[in-house]
Formats: structure tokens, C-alpha cells, sequence
């Protein structure tokens, strides 16, 4: 009995780490209102994409924006994507029209894509739980996670990061 429960959670940890390296995909719309369906409408190859929770969280994604010097029209690409639930999808253009008032930026809202789905099918196929804390990956158009971490940026989580992309891009 106790081979079978060490066989059973062997077979668990390898699926759990196999899962985690496909990005889901979905369909839907930037604040700009085009459509994407991501991974594979990703701008770039990779793209450097930023998962927040709640409003509270936008201080993380920009700690990371900030120590990679992104910018919107020039260098590595990247995206946002705010994960507001699917019980927001009745409210959409007030939820979308609030974003927008606070993004003024044309070339920023294209690279925010509001997801309006569960957490839970975001953070369960990249190996995550929970909503405390943004997400950051390096995903290609294939879906492909070369790269993540959890949090504000840290000197450490940007080094690793910008390794990973200089390797994914030679």
C-alpha cells in the first residue's frame, strides 16, 4: 500500500511540473477592443507577460517594468493581463472603460488583454495557486513557459529574467 501512495504521488509531482509548462490559451480583447487569442497572438517570441489579480497589485507590475526599462514602443515585448473573474464578464465596459481612464497611453492599453476568467484556470496549468501575489513569465506564441516567478520585482528575479530572454533570443 505504501508503494502504490509513493507511486501515485511520484506520477502527481511529474504531471504538475509537466503542466506547468504550457501557457492556456484564451480569447480576448486589449483596452484598445481588439481581439487576441494568447499565447499564439503574443507580440513578441517571447513575450515577457505580467499576471495581476487585483488593482492593488498594478505597484508589482510596474516594480518590473520599471527595473526592465520596458517600453511600450521599443525593446522586449510584454503584456499585461488582468485576471477580473468571470463573474465581471456582465460589467465588462464599465471594468474595461475604468482600466482605459487610467491607462491613457494608446500603445499601453494594446498590451493589456483583460482576461475575464477564473484564476484558477490561469494558475492551475502554470503550476500557481492563489491571487497575493502578480506572476511573471517569458512565454513563447506556443505557449512555451521558459521562465517565472511570483511577486515584485526583486534584483535577483530581473537578472534571471533578462538571462532567460537574452537566451531565448539567440
Amino acid at each position: 500500500m505504501r508503494l502504490l501512495s509513493t507511486l501515485c504521488l511520484i506520477v502527481s509531482l511529474f504531471s504538475t511540473s509537466a503542466i506547468a509548462d504550457s501557457f492556456p490559451s484564451f480569447t480576448s480583447e486589449d483596452l484598445n477592443g481588439k481581439t487576441h487569442t494568447i499565447p499564439a497572438e503574443f507580440p513578441g517570441d517571447p513575450t515577457i507577460v505580467f499576471i495581476a489579480y487585483k488593482r492593488n497589485q498594478q505597484p508589482a507590475v510596474d516594480s518590473w517594468v520599471a527595473a526592465l526599462e520596458l517600453d511600450p514602443d521599443t525593446g522586449p515585448e510584454f503584456v499585461e493581463l488582468p485576471v477580473v473573474g468571470t463573474a465581471t464578464k456582465m460589467i465588462k465596459s464599465f471594468v474595461d472603460n475604468g482600466m482605459r481612464s487610467g491607462i491613457t497611453a494608446t500603445s499601453l492599453r494594446a498590451r493589456t488583454i483583460t482576461l475575464y476568467e477564473s484564476p484558477r484556470s490561469i494558475n492551475e496549468p502554470l503550476g500557481f495557486s492563489g491571487r497575493e501575489n502578480i506572476r511573471v513569465l517569458l512565454v513563447r506564441p506556443d505557449g512555451e513557459v521558459l521562465w517565472k516567478t511570483s511577486g515584485p520585482a526583486t534584483s535577483e528575479g530581473v537578472e534571471n529574467l533578462k538571462a532567460a530572454y537574452t537566451s531565448a533570443v539567440n
